[in-house]
This record gives structure tokens, sequence and C-alpha cells, in this order.
């Protein structure tokens, strides 16, 4: 299964960082194809988690599960619709005064597909590491 991975310091605890993440109304501010997210009731295990995302050029609804939610260590997503399968995984640790935030996202391409896949899946990686620094950036400014 193809996927990418990162692992970053913020210079925020894990609680600031933990909060900030599993709140879908700050989506839009940090991932860049992100428009818009709503969850179904309180962010949990099981949540439902609606988005409108912009996916190669076209406006695209998407629908996520929560799969982990342990504040402030672990947040787990799996898609449940959308153009693309996938499941991301963080993982958050303290370090020192910073958080240690290590994610992982593995997206299911079919054998027939790989090779074709393997343009957009680059294009993904360069805006999930990009969509992370975003996010960094706005947890460490004051």
């Amino acid at each position: 299964m193809p996927g990418f991975e990162l692992t970053m310091e913020i210079a925020r605890l894990p609680e600031d960082v933990f909060a900030y993440l599993t709140d879908v109304s700050n989506l839009p501010a940090w991932q860049s194809s992100a428009r818009a997210a709503e969850a179904d009731g309180r962010v949990r295990k099981g949540a439902r988690i609606q988005e409108r995302r912009s996916f190669m050029g076209r406006d695209v609804k998407t629908e996520v599960e929560v799969t982990a939610y342990e504040f402030p260590e672990r947040f787990d997503l799996r898609s449940r619709s959308g153009p693309v399968s996938y499941e991301i995984r963080h993982e958050l640790k303290r370090a020192g005064a910073a958080t240690r935030l290590h994610v992982r996202a593995d997206v299911k391409v079919g054998p027939m597909m790989r090779i074709p896949a393997q343009g957009p899946l680059k294009m993904a990686e360069r805006e999930f590491r990009s969509d992370f620094e975003r996010l960094k950036t706005i947890l460490e400014t004051p």
C-alpha cells in the first residue's frame, strides 16, 4: 500500500496540538484542499466527518471516520467515501515543552492503478508535507 509519513516538532504542548488538530472547523485554515468540514457531533472514536475538498480541480464531498481518539496522544482517520481510500495516523508525544508529531498516511490503490496513480500520489505527498508545515506555523505563531 503506497503511503508517506513525516515527523516534526511543534513548539506547543501535545494538548494544544491535539485540540487544534481535532477541531474540524480548523481544517480549511491548514489543509490546502479542504473547503469545509463538519462532524456528526462531538469528535470522538466512531465520529463521522463530512468534508468538502478540492480534488484534482473538482469539488468533492468525502466522509471520514475517526478510528482512534486518545487525548492527547493519538488521532486516526479512515476514509469512508470519496475518490481515494486512505488511512491517516497521528501520534503525538511530549518532547520537553514541545510536541513530536508523527503522521502516516496510507493510500489504497488497486493493482491496475499503481502506475497511473504515481503522479497524483507524488502531488498528494507534497500537499501533505506542505499542509503539516502550515499547521506547525499556525500553532507556533503567537
